[in-house]
C-alpha cells in the first residue's frame, strides 16, 4: 500500500518517488473503487448518487495527451477533489457518521515544453462546497469542514454522514438510491499556459480519521471513494459560463480512502511518461 502509516501525529509526511510513480500508474485508468494494496478484491463502491449513464462513474480513463484545444486560448488553470460515499448498488450507502477525510495541500504539477523540465504551478489548500452527489444545476450548500493539524482540512458528506444540509437528501433518486451531496473542493485558479503544457499531474493526499475521539469502526467501513482532477479556464478571472470558456482536462481514478496516509493524483501526459520524466515526488 502506498502510505505513510496511519498515526494521529502531526509528523510531515513522506513519500518516496517510486511510491508516487506507482500511484500515478494506478490512478491513470480503471475501474472506480478497486483497492490498490490488493488488487483482487472487488470494488468497495462507485460514487454514490450518480446516475449510472455519467461516463465517469464506474471508472476512469485520463487522456494521454492535453486536449483543450478546441476551447477558447487557455491561460489558467485549478486543481479539484471529489470525496463521496460509495455504493455497491442500490441502497447501499454505508452510515459512518464518525468518519472524516483529512486532506492536505493540494500541489500541481505541469511539464513545460519549452522549458523541457517539470514546473510547481502551485500547492495550496483546497476549501470548497457540498455539491449535489448528480451535479445538477450545479446545486450546493455549506460543507461540513474542519481545520486540522499542520494546516489540513477534513469534511465529512453523503446522506447521513455530515452535518447540516451536507448530510441530507435532496429528495432525487438515481439508480443506486437517494441523491446527497458529495464534497467537492478546488484550490484557486492559477495562471498557465496550456500550449506550452506536454503533461500536468494533481497530487494530494487524504486518510480517514474520527470525526470525535480515536474510534477508527467507521473508518475501517471503506466507505468514502475520493478522487482529484484539473479544470483549464480562460483567465484566472473568468466567470462560469457553462462550460464556454473553461472545462475539464482530466480526472484521476477513484478509490478507497483508508485510515493510511495515501496520495490521490490525476495524471494527463504520455503514457508511462514515455519521452519525458517522471514527475518528482511532492512533499507534504
Amino acid at each position: 500500500m502506498v502510505n505513510a502509516g496511519n498515526t494521529f501525529s502531526s509528523a510531515r509526511l513522506s513519500f518516496t518517488q517510486a511510491q508516487y510513480e506507482a500511484t500515478i500508474n494506478w490512478d491513470f485508468a480503471g475501474e472506480n473503487g478497486k483497492s490498490p494494496s490488493n488488487p483482487s478484491l472487488p470494488s468497495v463502491g462507485y460514487p454514490c448518487g450518480v446516475p449510472n449513464g455519467y461516463g465517469w462513474k464506474f471508472g476512469m480513463s485520463s487522456e494521454e495527451a492535453v486536449l483543450i484545444t478546441r476551447r477558447v486560448p487557455q491561460l489558467a488553470g485549478a486543481g479539484y477533489n471529489q470525496i463521496y460515499n460509495a455504493c455497491a448498488g442500490p441502497n447501499t450507502r454505508k452510515s459512518m457518521p464518525n468518519a472524516r477525510i483529512e486532506l492536505t495541500d493540494i500541489a500541481v504539477d505541469y511539464y513545460s515544453i519549452s522549458q523541457n523540465t517539470w514546473v510547481r504551478a502551485v500547492k495550496q489548500a483546497v476549501s470548497g462546497a457540498a455539491f449535489t452527489e448528480d451535479f445538477i444545476n450545479n446545486q450546493a450548500t455549506g460543507a461540513d469542514y474542519r481545520d486540522e493539524a499542520q494546516g489540513h482540512k477534513s469534511v465529512r458528506s453523503g446522506i447521513g454522514n455530515a452535518a447540516g444540509k451536507a448530510g441530507g437528501s435532496i429528495g432525487r433518486s438515481v439508480d443506486d438510491g437517494l441523491v446527497g451531496y458529495n464534497f467537492h473542493g478546488f484550490a484557486d485558479r492559477f495562471n498557465i499556459t496550456w500550449s506550452d503544457v506536454k503533461a500536468v499531474v494533481v497530487s494530494q493526499a487524504m486518510r480517514c480519521i474520527p470525526n470525535q475521539g480515536t474510534d477508527l469502526n467507521d473508518c475501517n467501513k471503506l466507505g468514502y471513494i475520493a478522487n482529484v482532477g484539473i479544470d483549464s479556464w480562460a483567465t484566472t478571472t473568468s466567470p462560469f459560463d457553462g462550460f464556454v470558456t473553461h472545462g475539464g482536462v482530466s480526472g484521476g481514478r477513484f478509490k478507497p480512502v483508508t485510515t493510511d496516509w495515501q496520495i490521490f493524483t490525476n495524471y494527463t501526459g504520455p503514457k508511462g511518461f514515455a519521452g519525458i520524466k517522471p514527475p518528482p515526488v511532492p512533499q507534504f
